[in-house]
């Protein structure tokens, strides 16, 4: 059962820069990539970006559209051709690595200039495309039987170039949704990350927690929320999500306002970075002689049982883990007259906040090693208004990628070691070997955020 108690806050441990993903290891990725729509039968993979939709674009060339839009055309044979708009011409390392760039102007925002027309179906004649390919588009999405007629051939990429992919292949091709290359939960391309992109991922998720744990210190009564999302920091890293900051019944996905901090104010703070994020929900006061009605009594208890189901879920997480055995046991100590399950309590991340999840019940789906996993257990309290989170992810290695890790990035895993160190010793929370937490910070929770004294164990 948990408990509350006086710990001291962890050691502050971020590394001094993200580790680099070197052309190289955008090379292997490419070639991975032509396995994948060799093995599904395709003659091209088209990998469509934007500013919501980057992830699979970064992961393959380095190149992130932001504001523009990017296709990019991958055969089983070359580097494939890559259209990008005014802006990001030159951006690298797609030119780096040698990967061929076409400017398609109608990628850049409205009214910027239009000097080189050209049509989009000419383009894709040019990557390769002809009559009767058969194409798979990855636009960053899948879609669910019963919820469209044919998830085969749904697209979350835009009409315009389902439209001119579809006038190119004619009715002898065929142009069907390919996200599953990337996504899918045991054989996705950005399931699994190799020890250099953990790393890199890891200095994110430690910045992440870092400038979380700084601003709860900032936190009291009379400070407005975008005053405190002032003290948040992101060290230049671009952000998976939009920044939270919030108090009273402002809770969930809004972003910093003025409104101003009271005693016994649910709060909320979150931060993602691509690679990492944490957040950190409790309540406005000293202890809960600073609350009133329901709360005196509904909050501690709302705390010490949803700490109770993350400390299942940290103990049963491990390479090969059933994420529906992972489910059960977070289920089983959740008392269901103090919270439910907003969401999935967990999922898979990589450059965006959230990229897949088989979190649920009964599910066979294993963990793998080389996962990028966020804990996030999103309660919703049967006592209104109160509202708790703990939220931070751990990356899934086997032994042959800890010892690369530990070999490569040895005072990454110095940082790792005291993460766990610290959850058996302080927390009282033992990890399976498989489990590296990348927060700064993993489960290190105060409640009543003005006691930072009074923290939460097993």
């Amino acid at each position: 059962m948990s408990n509350f108690a006086k710990i001291p806050a962890p050691a502050i441990s971020v590394g001094a820069e993200p580790a680099a993903i070197t052309n190289s290891e955008y090379l292997l990725r490419l070639v991975a990539a032509q396995d994948k729509l060799r093995s599904a039968e395709l003659d091209f993979l088209l990998v469509y970006a934007d500013r919501e939709h980057f992830a699979d674009l970064v992961h393959l060339t380095g190149v992130d559209p932001r504001f523009e839009e990017a296709i990019y055309v991958l055969s089983p044979d070359g580097l494939g051709n890559l259209l990008l708009g005014n802006e990001n011409l030159k951006l690298w390392p797609a030119r780096e690595i040698g990967i061929p760039v076409h400017l398609y102007q109608e990628l850049s925002p409205l009214g910027q200039i239009r000097s080189s027309p050209l049509q989009l179906t000419d383009l894709l004649r040019t990557a390769g495309i002809e009559t009767g390919s058969r194409v798979g588009v990855a636009g960053g999405k899948e879609f669910t039987a019963g919820f469209v007629q044919d998830p085969v051939h749904a697209l979350s990429a835009p009409a315009y170039l389902v439209d001119a992919l579809r006038q190119v292949v004619g009715l002898t091709g065929s142009v069907v949704n390919a996200e599953h290359i990337f996504k899918h939960p045991t054989s996705g391309l950005r399931t699994v990350s190799s020890a250099h992109q953990i790393a890199h991922f890891e200095y994110a998720a430690a910045v992440a927690s870092h400038s979380v744990m700084t601003a709860l210190g900032h936190l009291h009564p009379g400070i407005a929320a975008n005053t405190l999302a002032d003290t948040l920091f992101d060290h230049g890293i671009p952000l998976s999500c939009h920044t939270m900051v919030n108090f009273g019944d402002r809770q969930g996905l809004y972003s910093p306002s003025a409104n101003v901090a009271q005693l016994g104010d649910a709060f909320a703070i979150a931060q993602g970075l691509r690679g990492g994020l944490t957040c950190r929900a409790g309540i406005i006061a000293r202890g809960p002689e600073d609350l009133v009605g329901p709360a005196r009594e509904g909050f501690p208890q709302l705390a010490l049982n949803y700490f109770d189901v993350l400390i299942a879920w940290y103990e049963a997480a491990t390479v090969g883990a059933a994420t529906g055995d992972i489910f059960a046991a977070a289920e089983s100590k959740r008392d269901r007259t103090v919270f439910e399950f907003a969401l999935n309590p967990g999922h898979l991340l990589h450059l965006e906040e959230w990229s897949q999840s088989t979190f649920e019940q009964a599910s066979p789906v294993r963990l793998q090693s080389g996962s990028m996993v966020q804990c996030d257990i999103i309660p919703v309290s049967t006592t209104p208004g109160l509202h708790v989170n703990v939220e931070d992810g751990v990356a899934l290695a086997d032994g042959a990628l800890r010892a690369e890790l530990a070999n490569d990035y040895p005072e990454l895993w110095d940082r790792v070691e005291n993460r766990r160190r610290y959850l058996s010793d302080v927390i009282g929370v033992t990890l399976d070997e498989s489990v590296l937490p990348m927060s700064t910070m993993p489960l290190w929770f105060t409640p009543y955020v003005m006691d930072a004294q009074l923290g939460m164990t097993k």
